[in-house]
């Protein structure tokens, strides 16, 4: 059986399934650049987290090594207690090649219990006052003993291998345009080779959005050349400028 719909219902078909793709591609390309910071929230259960104890987020990656980054510096947390704890990355992370992230905790001394953590999530940055995407869209929870890791089950690593160049990409100029060849011998743990940078003319430097830049420099004038318009007046040797 035919279906046939009047002429002014198919720009309307038409345009939703516009706006349906343009969300789909929007939600895959997601955090597709590699974050300089996150945002740690820990809500504790019944257990106080001692002063002195150990407390740290850890990031493995495909390919690299462990990322430790402390979420305490010695102080006491009270039970049923919810902390967001700003981390700032010293080299970005691509949250595409995180295959598990942990909470380790070890205990300050052997009076300690252990540590009920009811929620523990990693907040990516996010953009346009949308809501933060969560770390491999994970939260965890559970009782960590006097010493030990909540952590969250290693992904499958064949997918993180990339399929086009769009997967590659960093979203940055000046260091090249990166490509899917996950054959080459230069290709990275995800497939992905590293472009060619920008190289800009003597004294500029490429700059995100905006290229190469840099102050003009003007080659020195002959000994006996006249003064360029503007310039100061030349004084002669008697001491006498002469215009």
């Amino acid at each position: 059986m035919k279906l046939h719909l009047p002429t002014s219902v198919w720009p309307i078909l038409l345009t939703g399934a516009l706006v349906h793709a343009v969300g789909a591609l929007g939600a895959a390309s997601s955090h597709a650049a590699p974050v300089s910071r996150l945002e740690v929230r820990v809500v504790t259960g019944s257990q106080q987290l001692t002063a002195g104890s150990f407390l740290e987020l850890r990031i493995y990656e495909a390919g690299k090594t462990v990322r430790h980054l402390p979420l305490v510096h010695g102080e006491a947390w009270l039970p049923d207690s919810t902390h967001i704890i700003p981390v700032k990355l010293n080299d970005p992370l691509d949250p595409r090649s995180v295959v598990r992230f942990g909470i380790y905790y070890r205990a300050a001394g052997l009076a300690a219990t252990g540590l009920e953590i009811l929620a523990a999530d990693v907040e990516l940055p996010s953009s346009n006052n949308a809501s933060p995407e969560r770390l491999l869209d994970t939260t965890l929870s559970g009782v960590i003993t006097r010493q030990g890791e909540l952590a969250t089950t290693d992904g499958d690593q064949a997918a993180l291998i990339c399929v086009t160049d769009a997967d590659c990409d960093d979203k940055r100029a000046c260091n090249g345009r990166e490509r899917c060849d996950p054959r080459s011998r230069e290709a990275d743990s995800r497939g992905c080779v590293k472009g060619t940078p920008v190289v800009c003319p003597v004294n500029q430097v490429c700059g995100e959005g905006v290229g190469c830049r840099g102050a003009v420099v003007f080659a020195p004038a002959p000994p006996n050349a006249p003064p360029q318009p503007g310039s100061a007046a030349t004084p002669s040797a008697s001491g006498e400028s002469k215009p």
